[in-house]
């Protein structure tokens, strides 16, 4: 309302992350209602801008609950047991992956598993575990190879205030690093579950 009362908002590129703040800030002073709105709104102000990373649109659609519901997030405990891969994603000279993830929350690293096989089959792969997690999850997975060295293959981000399902399942286009599928690494049915309770 007043010329005088600006907020410079800016990132490396001065466009995604910038955007994902700026979305934020729309939904929350209830500029916009939905995440969507935001999205287009913000896009609409700024030449180049764009959010299509899935973890920045999943984290607004959080925001967008939270303001609606007039509640804040908690850091709700759950048990993890399990994550599987729909099936195995093309990295190695072979065509298969050697898996190998780290698990982060809020931040920390609290887990980490190298599988000692790799896999090339159109068949799920699991990974049983007991872990307890709570707050921001960040899951990061990477291919091991003896030729083409630790490959960055996807990451999911979450936040265990919203996860109101034992069984959590992410499509591809919801995966970090598989959404876009430059070169055609992952099929198209590519997902990942995690069971959590």
């Amino acid at each position: 309302e007043e010329d005088t009362n600006v907020v410079l908002i800016h990132c490396q590129l001065g466009t995604v992350v910038s955007g994902l703040f700026v979305s934020a800030y729309l939904i929350h002073s209830r500029v916009c209602w939905t995440s969507e709105q935001a999205i287009k709104l913000y896009k609409t102000k700024r030449e180049n801008g764009t959010i299509s990373a899935p973890c920045h649109r999943r984290y607004l659609k959080y925001i967008e609950t939270s303001v609606i519901a007039g509640e804040q997030p908690e850091d709700i405990k759950l048990l993890f047991s399990n994550i599987s891969l729909s099936n195995s994603p093309a990295f190695n000279e072979d065509g298969s992956c050697k898996p190998y993830f780290v698990v982060f929350q809020n931040g920390e690293e609290i887990y980490e598993f190298e599988s000692t096989e790799s896999y090339k089959t159109e068949e799920p792969i699991s990974f049983p575990m007991s872990l307890q997690i709570s707050g921001d999850i960040k899951i990061q997975f990477y291919s091991v190879s003896d030729i083409l060295g630790t490959q960055d293959m996807f990451t999911i981000h979450f936040h265990t205030f919203y996860i109101n399902s034992s069984n959590v399942r992410f499509s591809r286009d919801m995966i970090d690093g598989a959404h876009l599928n430059t070169f055609k690494q992952f099929t198209d049915t590519f997902s990942v579950s995690l069971e959590v309770k």
